[in-house]
């Protein structure tokens, strides 16, 4: 009888072991490993820098499966379709939330212990819920709870750049214009562009066009992008920007632009934070170290305040995860402060402002002052539907056309609208 009890209870304990799971007294079920599904790039700098202390801390192994961004939202949305069993945790690009929120397919974290740090800007924490507490909603998620559903681990906010040894920092897109049309020359671009079909000249359109008071929905989701200010804010980019910007902007993607910037053929231009830290303040790329400065978005031609757009990833649990306490506990120990500065100097983008507002932090990371001006001043996020993709692809590809002189801003924004409108339709808005 003692020999098969000692059978019995070494083969649970391997059962346990091979599962992954180990009982430790106090803490309940603790996995012996977690899995991360991770974006490929910049973004994920940090969050691998880190993940050794907590190996070390917690007696738990991390193993962060990094995939392209195309290909790792295509591979969550099969594996959550499937149940999400095969991973504990996923970054998740913001505009993504509408489409994983609607689906149900993740874990509420309000549920698991989160509440709201006073630390970090009520924004940041809003762009992980869903529905979403501001702005149109989808008509299917009207009568749902809001919930908690993502945690930002990377506190994008897409920021102003200029060449400080040259102008003075741009209030307004006018300014912004102006400035440009001053410097710029053959070899010099005075604004650079990041124009390159769909996702890329969106990302660099959208704050102009919130600068001018446009935007792409109604609340009744009805598209407005023939409106005036929508119109004036097309123009400005496809005929007074691009007439002082660099050669092919309806080419240019991030990469090119950075290279601009950071060789010095360019004086201005949207960024975002990742851009900043992995070229144009590296020193091992970077020829324009001490020479670029970062504000938050230029205001409007009306006195309309500038809107940075949101570019947070986030940390998500997928529903029924077995190990959603662990999970838990460890994004909880990612986002704390003293883990925080460890993150911060890896490469990865804080959202905290104790740290953004940190004068030594601020000497050694130049653009934290203006991500905690961008953050303070009310940032945007892309229209919170899970139609975004779509949507994008055709703002994108006829404001693309229009860069290129195929068609007029006026044609581009009516165009995109009535495709706009029949995608809508079709979704059932």
């Amino acid at each position: 009888m003692f020999y098969r009890t000692r059978v019995l209870g070494l083969l649970a304990l391997l059962g346990l072991l091979s599962s992954g799971l180990l009982m430790v007294e106090g803490q309940g079920t603790k996995p012996a490993k977690l899995v991360i599904a991770a974006v490929a790039g910049g973004e994920s700098l940090g969050l691998k820098a880190v993940a050794p202390l907590y190996e070390k801390e917690a007696g738990i192994e991390l193993e962060i499966v990094e995939s392209p961004y195309p290909q790792l939202y295509e591979k969550l949305v099969t594996t959550f379709q499937a149940g999400g069993q095969t991973i504990d945790m996923a970054m998740v690009d913001d505009p993504w939330m509408p489409k994983f929120g609607t689906e149900n397919w993740l874990e509420p974290l309000d549920a698991l212990g989160f509440t709201r740090d006073p630390d970090i800007p009520t924004v940041v924490y809003d762009v992980g819920t869903w529905p979403p507490p501001r702005g149109p909603v989808p008509p299917s998620e009207r009568n749902k709870q809001r919930r908690l559903y993502g945690i930002t681990i990377v506190g994008n906010v897409e920021l102003f750049t200029y060449r400080k040894d040259n102008s003075a920092a741009p209030r307004t897109w006018t300014d912004v214009l102006n400035t440009a049309r001053r410097l710029n020359k053959l070899g010099y671009a005075g604004y650079v562009i990041r124009g390159l079909a769909t996702n890329p000249i969106v990302a660099d359109w959208l704050p102009i066009l919130w600068s001018f008071g446009g935007d792409v929905f109604d609340n009744n989701w009805r598209c407005v992008l023939t409106s005036a200010n929508a119109v004036r804010a097309a123009n400005f980019l496809v005929k007074d920007l691009k007439a002082v910007a660099q050669r092919g902007p309806e080419n240019t993607d991030a990469a090119d632009r950075s290279r601009l910037l950071m060789t010095g053929q360019g004086h201005q231009s949207t960024i975002w934070p990742g851009e900043i830290t992995s070229f144009t303040e590296n020193p091992k790329v970077s020829k324009t170290i001490g020479k670029l400065a970062y504000v938050k978005m230029p205001g409007g031609p009306g006195g309309q305040p500038g809107r940075g757009m949101m570019g947070n990833w986030l940390l998500v649990i997928p529903k029924g995860s077995p190990n959603a306490k662990a999970s838990a506990d460890f994004i909880k120990w990612l986002i704390s402060p003293s883990t925080q500065k460890t993150y911060v100097e890896a490469g990865g983008i804080p959202s905290r402002i104790s740290i953004l507002r940190d004068p030594a932090m601020a000497q050694k990371h130049v653009y934290f002052p203006a991500l905690a001006d961008s953050l303070a001043s009310g940032p945007n996020w892309r229209p919170r539907t899970d139609q975004w993709n779509a949507v994008e692809a055709s703002i994108g590809t006829n404001l693309n056309a229009a860069l290129a002189g195929q068609q007029t801003a006026e044609q581009a924004m009516q165009k995109a609208c009535s495709e706009i409108n029949a995608i809508m339709k079709k979704a059932g808005y």
